[in-house]
């Protein structure tokens, strides 16, 4: 039983620091943050707290560790889509005859 609190204390603490990248880009961008990228974000945060202790760190410092994981790792997810949609983005907006297209 103890285990069973121990653990859903861990997974809600990790879910809670995958909110925060989402949460704070969510209000620079006054709400463009997309609901679509609110689950992607939590289960990026339980998978990066996760995989500390999975990989060997389960001692205090992985504590802490795996709380920062669970927030580098929706950031970076965030990061790269925002990244990709920009690309997409200017290719669609480019017009079929402009000189500077490849």
């Amino acid at each position: 039983m103890f285990t069973l609190i121990f653990v859903s204390l861990f997974v809600t603490g990790w879910l809670i620091a995958g909110l925060v990248p989402w949460m704070v880009l969510s209000v620079a961008t006054r709400g463009n943050a997309g609901l679509v990228n609110l689950p992607l974000c939590l289960f990026a945060g339980v998978v990066g707290g996760l995989a500390v202790p999975v990989l060997g760190k389960d001692d205090a410092a992985g504590i802490w560790l795996s709380m920062l994981a669970a927030v580098c790792v929706p950031s970076l997810l965030l990061a790269a889509r925002r990244l990709s949609l920009t690309a997409v983005a200017q290719v669609r907006h480019q017009p079929a005859g402009d000189p500077n297209q490849e």
